[in-house]
C-alpha cells in the first residue's frame, strides 16, 4: 500500500501507544491521520469494529464520512455505507462506527476495538473528560492487544484543557504526544497559511498553524484592544441610514451598544442603557429618522436568549423589539464563546474594529478591563449593567456579521 503521508502522520498511524495525540496546526492532515489509523488496524485483523467521534454529525457527514470513503478507494478495499446509521462496513473485516459528541450520553450500545477523537480540544475540559470517558466505555472489544484511542485535534483549550492535561508537558504513562505543524502538509492550497493569518490575532494565529499549547487566560479578554490605537471620532450622522445595535438583556440593566459599518469595517458610535425590553424600544426609537426626516433600517443583534425571558406573559423580549418595527438578527442560540471572543480579538488585532471612545466610554471601558475567572471563562459580574453585559452584546453583534471561519482542505488522498 502506498499512501501520501507526512512524518507527523506516519508517527501517530504506527504509534504503538494505546493513547497517541496528534496535536496539530490547521490544515496539516490530522483527520487524514485518524482515519488512515483506524482502517489500517481494521484492515490487520478481520472482525475488528472501529469508532470515529467528531464534534457534530454534520462534520462527521462532510468531513470524516467522504473522507473514510476516498481513502478506501484508493485503497481499493470494497465497502458499504450506511448514511442513515452513520456506519461503513470494510467488506470482509469490520465496521466503521461514526458519533458525534454533541449528546455524549448517547455514546451506548456497541463495541469496538480502536477508536480516533478529532477535534476533542474544541470541547471544554470537563466535556471532553465525559467523552472521553464514554469513549472508552465502548472500547472493549476482545483483540489480545490493548485497545487504542487516538487524538487528533487542534490545541483550541491551551493550558487550561483537556488535551494538555494528558498529553501536555508531562505526558501521563501510555499517552504519546506528537505534534505536527500545517506547514508539515505539502498539499496546502496557496495562500492557505496567510489565510489563518489573517482570520486570527497573532496569539491564536501561532496556536492554529503550530500546534503548540498556549494561554488563552493569562491575559484580559480583549487583550489586543488599544483605547488610543481602537478610537473612531466618526459619530452618527445624517447619511448613516442603516445602523446596527448590539443588546445584552439584563433585568435592571440591558445594555446597547450603536454600530456602523464603514468600508466593511465596523465602528461604535453611540451607547445606552435601558431598564426593561420596553424601554429599550423607546429609547433606540430615537434613532429612527435622521435630521431630514429620512428613515433609517435598524439592526438588532440581541442575546439570543431574549426568546425564552418573558417580560410578560404573552410576548418574548425579541418578539416584542420586532413588533415594534426593528429588524432582528440572532441566531437559534448564542454563539460559542471562543469563537466569538476570537472573532472580536481578531478585528482589534487587524485594526477592523474601532471604537468612539467619547461616545462609548462603558463600552471601551468594558472591553479594556474584562479579564478571566478561574476556570478560563470571561468574568461574569452579578450587578447590573456590568462591563461583561457591554461586551456580551459586541460579541453577538461581531461574531454575527464578521465570524472567522476556519480555512477548509479536502479529504481527499493527497489532499488531506
Amino acid at each position: 500500500m502506498q499512501l501520501p503521508l507526512t512524518e507527523p502522520q506516519e508517527d501517530f498511524i504506527f504509534s504503538e501507544s494505546p493513547h497517541p495525540a496528534m496535536v496539530a496546526g490547521l490544515g496539516a492532515g490530522k483527520s487524514q491521520a485518524g482515519i488512515v489509523r483506524l482502517l489500517l488496524r481494521m484492515i490487520g485483523r478481520k472482525g475488528l469494529n472501529t469508532a470515529y467521534y467528531m464534534p457534530t454529525y454534520d462534520l462527521l457527514r462532510l468531513r470524516a464520512i467522504p473522507g473514510t470513503e476516498a481513502v478506501l478507494d484508493s485503497l481499493g478495499v470494497a465497502y458499504k455505507t450506511n448514511k442513515s446509521e452513520y456506519t461503513i462496513g470494510v467488506r470482509g473485516y469490520g465496521d466503521m462506527i461514526f458519533r458525534s459528541y454533541d449528546r455524549p450520553e448517547r455514546i451506548v450500545a456497541y463495541e469496538v476495538g480502536d477508536s480516533i477523537v478529532d477535534e476533542l480540544d474544541t470541547l471544554p475540559k470537563e466535556k471532553a473528560a465525559f467523552v472521553w470517558r464514554k469513549v472508552s466505555e465502548r472500547n472493549r472489544q476482545s483483540l489480545g492487544r490493548p485497545n487504542t484511542i487516538g487524538n487528533v485535534t487542534t490545541p483550541d483549550q491551551g493550558y487550561s484543557g483537556f488535551t494538555y492535561a494528558k498529553w501536555g508537558n508531562d505526558p501521563q504513562p501510555g499517552y504519546q504526544l506528537i505534534k505536527a505543524a500545517t506547514a508539515s502538509n505539502p498539499y496546502l492550497p496557496d495562500g492557505y497559511i496567510e489565510q489563518i493569518r489573517a482570520n486570527y490575532d497573532p496569539i491564536l494565529a501561532e496556536m492554529y498553524l503550530n500546534g503548540d499549547f498556549v494561554s488563552l487566560s493569562q491575559n484580559k479578554v480583549f487583550h489586543f484592544f488599544d483605547r488610543k490605537k481602537h478610537h473612531n471620532p466618526r459619530e452618527l450622522t445624517d447619511n448613516d441610514l442603516l445602523i446596527h445595535v448590539a443588546l445584552d438583556f439584563n433585568i435592571g440593566g440591558t445594555c446597547a451598544s450603536v454600530w456602523l459599518i464603514v468600508d466593511n469595517m465596523p465602528v461604535a458610535v453611540d451607547e445606552f442603557v435601558s431598564q426593561h425590553t420596553q424601554d429599550f424600544v423607546m429609547k433606540v426609537g430615537k434613532y429612527r429618522t435622521n435630521l431630514r426626516g429620512e428613515q433609517r433600517r435598524i439592526v438588532v443583534y440581541p442575546d439570543a436568549s431574549g426568546d425564552n425571558s418573558h417580560t410578560n406573559a404573552s410576548r418574548t423580549d425579541i418578539q416584542i423589539i420586532r413588533e415594534a418595527g426593528f429588524q432582528i438578527d440572532a441566531p437559534a442560540a448564542n454563539p460559542d464563546i471562543r469563537d466569538s471572543v476570537n472573532a472580536c480579538n481578531s478585528g482589534f488585532s487587524h485594526d477592523r474594529i474601532s471604537i468612539n471612545t467619547t461616545r462609548c466610554p462603558r463600552l471601551a471601558n468594558a472591553v479594556e478591563s474584562q479579564g478571566y475567572d478561574k476556570k478560563g471563562s470571561p468574568e461574569k459580574f452579578g450587578d447590573h449593567p456590568a462591563i461583561d453585559d457591554w461586551n456580551d452584546g459586541m460579541r453577538y453583534f461581531i461574531n454575527r456579521k464578521f465570524p472567522i471561519n476556519r480555512p477548509m482542505t479536502n479529504l481527499k488522498m493527497g489532499g488531506f
